[in-house]
């Protein structure tokens, strides 16, 4: 399970991470006669972007060859013919090409965009790519047991989506935006600037979906607090829960302009790099839930056991 969940925190960062350079590139789009430090920004982001996108490919064509052995029983020898039946006749096979037609639109988009990044029609592809990639990866989570398209998987995609709005940008103001690279250079201090401004007015509405979708995934997955401290899933959960918490307080009161611009860029920029740390440590979290039995199914198995037993023992004691 710590193999799996490892390669589903690469996963999952990656997504993240592409989010946030999509929701950079846009905010950054168009800046006139900041196009100097645009330019410099644009390929830091387009290199990052990159990375993700060789990260994503790598790690779905990984989980399709897992997928696909798992449900045959077959060794890896066995995977490329009962590939083309794996894709057509399964769920998982099907929402796989969902992905894949989500992955190919942004590795188009990161080619044809690559002279246009300052386009704003660009970076909101992005995003809808990365939309139809997070929607496979709750296609096929817990959620997707009660469904398709039902209520609770929809509340996961919701859910991913404004984790990776929120934390996929954090990480990506992390890696892009170094306080060496502004230092005393008012131009791109002035896009960090806008940044910092655009991204504390986007923490609101995320914040609001992320608690909302939370709470109730957590309603179908945990039912009750006791579970959260006795079940395995509900104690990473809980981690999850604290570790937002304690990000979200450090929201309650964000830095302020002043008069010193320069000093609130660097107080911005070393808060974030704190705040991606922990933010990847949340991811992490989210991937140990992935393949955790959640705590309302794990409750359920128990007392199907002990029902069972019961009955067995009955039976023994009549004969």
């Amino acid at each position: 399970m710590v193999l799996h969940s490892i390669v589903t925190f690469i996963d999952i960062a990656g997504l993240s991470v592409m989010v946030g350079v999509a929701v950079c590139l846009f905010w950054t789009a168009r800046l006139g006669s900041e196009e100097d430090a645009f330019l410099l920004f644009a390929g830091r982001l387009r290199r990052l972007l990159m990375l993700c996108l060789i990260v994503l490919t790598v790690s779905s064509v990984g989980n399709l060859v897992q997928r696909t052995m798992e449900m045959s029983g077959l060794g890896i020898a066995a995977v490329p013919s009962l590939l083309p039946s794996v894709l057509s006749e399964t769920h998982y096979g099907k929402i796989g090409l969902l992905r894949a037609g989500g992955l190919g639109l942004a590795i188009a988009i990161s080619f044809i965009g690559r002279r246009h990044l300052n386009s704003r029609f660009i970076a909101v592809i992005l995003l809808c790519a990365s939309a139809a990639i997070a929607f496979s990866r709750s296609a096929t989570s817990h959620a997707a047991d009660f469904g398709d398209l039902s209520l609770q998987e929809l509340s996961d995609w919701f859910h991913l989506i404004a984790s990776s709005l929120w934390g996929g940008t954090l990480i990506a103001i992390a890696i892009v935006f170094g306080p060496s690279l502004t230092a005393g250079d008012n131009r791109q201090n002035t896009v960090i600037s806008g940044i910092a401004d655009r991204f504390y007015v986007l923490f609101g509405p995320v914040f609001s979906l992320l608690v909302i979708t939370g709470l109730y995934n957590a309603w179908i997955e945990v039912g009750s607090f006791g579970l959260l401290v006795t079940t395995s899933y509900g104690r990473v959960l809980s981690a999850k829960i604290l570790l937002l918490l304690f990000l979200t307080f450090r929201y309650i009161a964000p830095p302020q302009h002043g008069q010193d611009e320069p000093a609130f860029i660097t107080k911005f920029l070393r808060r974030t790099r704190v705040e991606a740390i922990i933010m990847l440590v949340v991811l992490l979290c989210v991937s140990l839930l992935t393949h955790n039995i959640t705590a309302r199914h794990l409750m359920h198995i128990e007392q199907g056991m002990t029902t069972g037993a019961h009955a067995g023992h009955e039976s023994q004691h009549e004969h």
